[in-house]
Parts: C-alpha cells; sequence; structure tokens
C-alpha cells in the first residue's frame, strides 16, 4: 500500500507568529522578508524544443501556482492578481494549485469570483493544500473552479489543435494527499504531437520517469516548492520537497525532459520570503522549422 495515502497530510495552519507578521509596516528595512513576501515578478521567457511542431510556435502560456488564499493573502492581493495575470493576454493559463491553505481555503478562493481569463482556456490542477480533508471537498472544488471557468485537470489531459497538430495538457491528483493516475494520463496524452505535464510538485517527476517506458511529456511546469521561500546562497532553509534542493526553483533537465519550477505566488506558515521573490511566468512557446 502507498504510504502515502497511510499518512495523508493535513495542511499545516499558519502559525499565531506568521499572522502577527501580517500587521507590521512592510516600510521597514527591518521587514524586508514580509515586504518582499508581497511582491509579484513576472518572469517572461522564450521555451524553445526541437520536438515542438511549428503550429504552437509564438503561443503564449502564463503559469501560476500556490496562490495560498487566506491569513497572508487576502482578497485585495488576488484581485490584484487576477489583473495582472489577465493583462498579459495569454494564450493559455495553467494554474498550478494550492489555492487556499485547505481545501474549504480552496473553496472559499472560487468563491472570490476571481475572474482569469486566456484566449484557449484556463487549465488548473490541485495541490496538497486543496486536498486536505474532508475528501469530499474535490468534487466540490471541481464543480467551483468549473463555474469560474477553470478546467480542473485531475487525471485528465486537455488537447489544443492547430494546423492538424495536437498540444496536450496533462495534470493529475495530488501526489502527496491526492490519488495521482499516471498511467492514464500517459494514455491520454499518446497522440499528442508535443505534451506539457503540470503536476503541483516535482517530486512526482522521479515516478514519471519510469511510466509507459519513460516520460510521456516535454515540458513539466510545477509549483510546491515556493523557491524554498526563505534560501541563503541558493539553498532553501527548510525545504517542502522531499529532494530538498533538487527541484528548488528555474529550470532543470532530467531524462530528456524540461522542467520548470516556480517560486509561486504566496507563503505557507510564515509570510516571509528571502532569496526567492514571488513570481509568475509568461513562456512563449518556439517551435522547430519544417
Amino acid at each position: 500500500m502507498d504510504t502515502r495515502k497511510e499518512k495523508r497530510k493535513r495542511a499545516k495552519k499558519p502559525m499565531l507568529l506568521g499572522r502577527l507578521l501580517t500587521l507590521l509596516p512592510i516600510g521597514c528595512i527591518l521587514f524586508y522578508p514580509v515586504y518582499l513576501a508581497g511582491l509579484l515578478d513576472v518572469k517572461e521567457e522564450n521555451y524553445s524544443s526541437p520536438d515542438l511542431p511549428e503550429a504552437f510556435s509564438g503561443l503564449r502560456i502564463a503559469y501560476v501556482s500556490d496562490i495560498h488564499y487566506g491569513a497572508f493573502l487576502k482578497e485585495n492581493r488576488v484581485r490584484a492578481l487576477v489583473e495582472k495575470v489577465n493583462a498579459l493576454e495569454a494564450d493559455l493559463l495553467i494554474l498550478g494549485g494550492d489555492y487556499g491553505e485547505t481545501s474549504q481555503g480552496a473553496l472559499d478562493f472560487f468563491a472570490l469570483k476571481p475572474g482569469f481569463h486566456a484566449k484557449y482556456g484556463v487549465l488548473g490542477v490541485l495541490g496538497n493544500h486543496d486536498r486536505t480533508l474532508p475528501e469530499s471537498n474535490l468534487e466540490k472544488i471541481q464543480a467551483a473552479m468549473r463555474e469560474n471557468g477553470v478546467i480542473p485537470l485531475v487525471n485528465d489531459v486537455w488537447m489544443l489543435e492547430r494546423e492538424g497538430k495536437t498540444l496536450g495538457i496533462a495534470g493529475v491528483d495530488d501526489f502527496y494527499n491526492g490519488y495521482p493516475d499516471l498511467e492514464k494520463v500517459s494514455r491520454l496524452c499518446r497522440n499528442a504531437d508535443f505534451t506539457i505535464f503540470a503536476p503541483h510538485t516535482p517530486d512526482l517527476l522521479p515516478e514519471t520517469y519510469q511510466v509507459d517506458g519513460g516520460p510521456f511529456y516535454n515540458l513539466a511546469l510545477c509549483g510546491h516548492t515556493h523557491g524554498g521561500q526563505v534560501a541563503l546562497f541558493g539553498y532553501a532553509i527548510k525545504s517542502s520537497s522531499e529532494y530538498g534542493n533538487r527541484y528548488r526553483s528555474g529550470w532543470y533537465r532530467e531524462n530528456g525532459v524540461d522542467i520548470l519550477v516556480s517560486n509561486g505566488v504566496g507563503t505557507s506558515m510564515l509570510p516571509v520570503r528571502l532569496g526567492t521573490r514571488p513570481q509568475i511566468h509568461l513562456i512563449t512557446l518556439e517551435g522547430k522549422k519544417q
């Protein structure tokens, strides 16, 4: 039996110290880590791959993960986030999970009617905080996503067709608190010319290398690590990943696939960051010439 299911994790609640820190005057240099946590960078970059069909060259994908709506990120910052993301005018928007601090927090987030939009669609996966108990909230969260124009990717794949070519966007249930079905998703991706995989955490990636003879995707977009949230000299003081700093932040390449790990938007436990600026991403795809 999978031990992850035996010790199903509850989300760690925001610390009282963290709640008090949100009341501090962030303009003071002494509170720089609190100030930094309230910022938000837009990281724009081009991504090229010889495997990407030219039909998808120029496609702009926004990626947003780890919002953590709740005690440390309130409604006004959600509204500001949505405004900034929508202003990017992306072709696709992928939401990387952890909308709230708990599954109820995820429902509260979507109850705000955030209003994300993108030309071809808004897709979303679930994170470990979204999949805390009770499990019955899974269906409620997926329904709330659909009501807000977000297509849930819980062990599912969404396809975009252009000029006879197919781009697959794949998502699974959360690695730690859910029930990811890699075999199913691999089968659903089989006919795609290029696949982007968006699990919440990069900790799932090593398991995908063993599925169906190798990775079923070309590019992975992940969150969960917060870039370490507090990192010194490029190393997290305390990592949320079981692999430590292996997937802390930025671009990696393993087993023939490219991986982007985002610092994410919000924070967990404490409303502080150091060495890890909050970020969202705008990725422009560059395809091969025919």
